[in-house]
């Protein structure tokens, strides 16, 4: 699972999250081969006795730089630190913070290309720099990040300019299964990690709690009742993530811990502070040697990797095993393809600009040469002069791009095209992409297109999510992309208080915390190419899921499959509808599962102490719920059953890393939904309506009908008609439109955003002479950034 053995540097705090991340490094083959820390300013790096396994109080440290606050880091404590190198028999390496957090924003980056020694972020910089120069095969870092975008995002930013992979495994571990706030707390306590709670600030928390075993069975309830009278049980502050409380950890499993850390009462002093907090000064520690049957018998052994599947799609992969597609006699008889002439045709550059978003389709650029790094630069040029030529000084620029597609011929070229497409994007939260290689159906010569999406809106109103770490949730960003950008529907607004569409990010099938790609195993005669495209399928659709609820998207669309390769289309597109039918199906029957998955405990918790009424608050779970119908309404009537948004297979040549599938959509955030269905003889609409005070955006998916007898005139006639017919309305003269099709000599003169492909398939395994999807704008928004005619 773990993939390549990385030589890991831990980023210790001295908490409980620190430490219990060293674990999963572990868990996950990794080597963790040095520790390293930052210290409030003006306290002695080491204040150890002569005794090397006793910290004294003779450091002179005062009550109020025990109780240093920082946005960054950790402090109470402190003075503890040192005993970690013995007691875990690591190499520990310290510096003194400096510095405050010049820089506040959720997403960080430094204030110049050297960084800023101002802010507090970039005292990381020489620490692991000091790290690297005594352990030169260091290439990945280490930290206790779980639901901290400012903690995480800063991390990454360092390890990333440093050459340094970043790990957070811990990264949002209350939401994975088993779908429980304290999972974290059960599983410290399954594995023997002792962490006690040193500082306490929430009004729910008094100095009671101080010197508590965080993960005790006693303590954990009373953290859940006192958080809980406060509303706030389901946010991560059982775990302490708002800053309820802070911890220090004492001990853990054998053989990482190789002595544990002894504080007794006698030794600690309560110190009071302002605002409700307090926090204990710890005036005398030791070192204590673990009893030998403790380190021989590694408790690592029961540490707990959180489950690849969610319960929905874990329930899904065992449905369609028990159907048993495994053979091409069981797939239902495929349709007759098109007959007519599919050569692939130029594409012409095409704007369509709306009041909220401006579209720039089909860029190319064969002149420039052969080879497709060439042709990307040509590219990058000629979107420069697009901002230069089409918009006023100041406004528009490239950091205004919130989506792209990237088509290639080869997939061999995106390593040279992504190097080139980087240099586009300076700032945090790139552009949201998907990136297919079309292989032949692009037109001769074209090597690379590329088409951009720009929001008109203000920039600070938008909001992007742009993990680059490992962990057990989604996979890190492999390119220069966001997993999605967000942007409200009605300007001036932030997206956390207003209807937003959400660009997710092309979805592949990679394991999150190796980074590659899941695969059958190899040992079972039964993983057959149907099966292998099953799994690749439900998982990446998974990572699809879980960016919308760390998004709070709770609708979505459509969705758009693409599938690579040749054989067996007709069954994997089938099998693709199925798996994105059911997801949404399933949205009525989940409430009453998930009440019975509380009602009682299952082996786990009974083995480990974990309890039912721990899990997600239900104010929680209705706000992440996907989808949620009750935001939708029919026309004018609200839902009696769940629909299921459209769906397009669209086959490509081939996908990044060699996927099988790559799930793409757009998502609706925080807004009534409205959805309409029409059918007729030539092709069947559904549309999504997002409305807010002052503007609208609707998103209709046409699956355009053929047959083997349709000619290559007649899909050319529908598709003119109803793009050039007036059949899309008058909401908004110059909407934005891609087509996905094979057949692109029916698609000359459209303005359009054209993704040649293979084939193109709709629901029940149904052949299609194109899917074609609108997005029309109407209503006033605030302009941010001005486009001119």
């Amino acid at each position: 699972m773990a993939g390549s053995e990385l030589k890991v540097i831990a980023l210790i705090s001295g908490g409980k999250d620190s430490f219990f991340s060293i674990l999963h490094c572990i868990a996950n083959g990794h080597e963790v081969v040095a520790l390293a820390n930052l210290f409030p300013p003006s306290i002695p790096p080491f204040s150890q006795s002569s005794e090397s396994s006793l910290i004294g109080a003779s450091n002179g440290h005062s009550e109020d730089e025990d109780s240093l606050n920082s946005y960054m880091y950790q402090t109470v404590g402190h003075s503890i630190i040192p005993l970690y190198a013995e007691a875990l028999g690591l190499p520990l390496y310290r510096q003194e913070i400096k510095g405050t957090a010049i820089n506040a924003d959720k997403n960080y980056a430094p204030l110049s290309k050297s960084g800023h020694d101002e802010d507090e972020t970039e005292c990381l910089i020489p620490l692991l720099q000091k790290v690297k120069t005594a352990h030169p095969t260091a290439n990945a870092l280490s930290t206790g990040a779980i639901l901290s975008d400012y903690q995480r995002t800063r991390v990454e930013s360092v390890a990333i300019r440093l050459g340094l992979v970043p790990l957070s495994y811990l990264w949002q571990y209350p939401y994975l299964p088993p779908d429980l706030q304290t999972s974290l707390l059960d599983d410290m306590v399954a594995v023997g990690q002792e962490a006690m709670i040193i500082k306490v600030a929430s009004g729910g928390l008094d100095e009671k709690f101080l010197g508590q075993n965080v993960a005790d069975e006693v303590v954990k309830r009373r953290l859940v009742r006192a958080m809980e009278r406060f509303g706030g049980a389901g946010k991560g502050a059982v775990l302490g993530e708002g800053g309820e409380y802070e911890t220090l950890a004492l001990d853990g499993p054998g053989p990482v811990w190789k002595k544990r850390i002894i504080a007794e009462e006698e030794d600690r002093e309560v110190v009071v502070g302002g605002g409700g907090t307090a926090w204990l000064r710890v005036k005398r520690a030791r070192l204590e040697e673990k009893i030998g049957s403790l380190v021989e018998n590694s408790t690592i052994a029961d540490l707990r990797i959180p489950g690849v599947l969610d319960a929905r799609f874990e329930s899904l992969r065992k449905t369609f095993e028990e159907e048993a597609w495994s053979t091409s006699d069981q797939m239902p008889v495929a349709h007759e393809r098109l007959q007519f002439d599919c050569r692939a045709e130029a594409l012409t550059i095409n704007h369509s600009r709306s009041t909220t978003a401006w579209t720039i389709a089909n860029m190319t650029a064969p002149e420039a040469g052969a080879g497709a790094e060439m042709q990307m630069r040509a590219i990058t040029e000629k979107l420069t002069a697009c901002f230069k030529a089409f918009t006023t000084e100041g406004s528009s620029s490239q950091d205004d791009i919130v989506f792209t597609t990237v088509l290639l011929r080869s997939m061999d070229d995106f390593a040279a095209v992504n190097g080139v497409y980087a240099t586009l994007f300076t700032k945090p939260n790139p552009p949201a992409r998907a990136t297919v290689a079309c292989g032949d159906a692009l037109p001769e010569n074209v090597q690379t297109a590329v088409s951009f999406v720009i929001d008109l809106g203000p920039r600070n109103s938008r909001q992007g999510l742009h993990v680059e770490s490992r962990s057990y949730w989604a996979p890190a960003n492999i390119g220069p992309y966001s997993q999605a950008i967000a942007v409200p529907v009605e300007g001036g607004e932030k997206v956390s208080n207003s209807s937003s569409l959400v660009y997710v990010a092309g979805q592949i099938p990679l394991l999150p915390a190796s980074m590659e790609l899941i695969r059958p195993d190899a040992h079972d005669v039964h993983m057959d190419s149907v099966t292998t495209f099953r799994t690749q399928a439900l998982l990446s659709l998974q990572h699809l899921w879980r960016i919308g609820h760390a998004t709070e998207v709770n609708w979505w669309t459509g969705g758009i499959a693409f599938i690579a390769g040749k054989q067996s289309i007709q069954a994997t597109a089938l099998i693709a509808c199925k798996i994105w039918d059911a997801m949404h199906k399933s949205d009525i029957s989940d409430d009453d599962q998930e009440q019975e998955d509380t009602n009682g405990l299952d082996a786990w918790e009974q083995r480990y102490g974990g309890f039912g009424s721990l899990s997600m608050t239900d104010e929680t779970k209705a706000r992440h719920r996907l989808p949620n119908s009750e935001n939708v309404t029919v026309d004018e009537g609200p839902l009696a059953v769940s629909p299921v948004p459209p769906f397009f297979a669209v086959q490509v040549d081939s996908l990044p890393r060699g996927a099988d599938i790559e799930w793409e959509s757009l998502g609706v955030a925080h807004g009534p939904v409205s959805i309409r269905e029409r059918i007729s003889e030539t092709k069947i609409m559904k549309s999504c309506a997002l409305r807010s005070a002052n503007g609208t955006a609707t998103i209709a998916y046409y699956s355009i009908l053929a047959t083997s007898s349709s000619s290559g005139d007649e899909l050319q006639q529908i598709l003119t008609a109803l793009l050039d017919g007036g059949e899309l309305g008058e909401e908004q003269e110059n909407p934005h439109v891609t087509i996905y099709t094979a057949y692109t000599s029916c698609c000359r003169h459209l303005r359009a955003q054209i993704v040649p492909c293979r084939s193109v398939w709709g629901a029940e395994g149904r052949v299609l002479g194109a899917g074609v999807v609108v997005r029309r704008d109407g209503g006033s928004r605030v302009q941010g950034n001005k486009v001119e005619e």
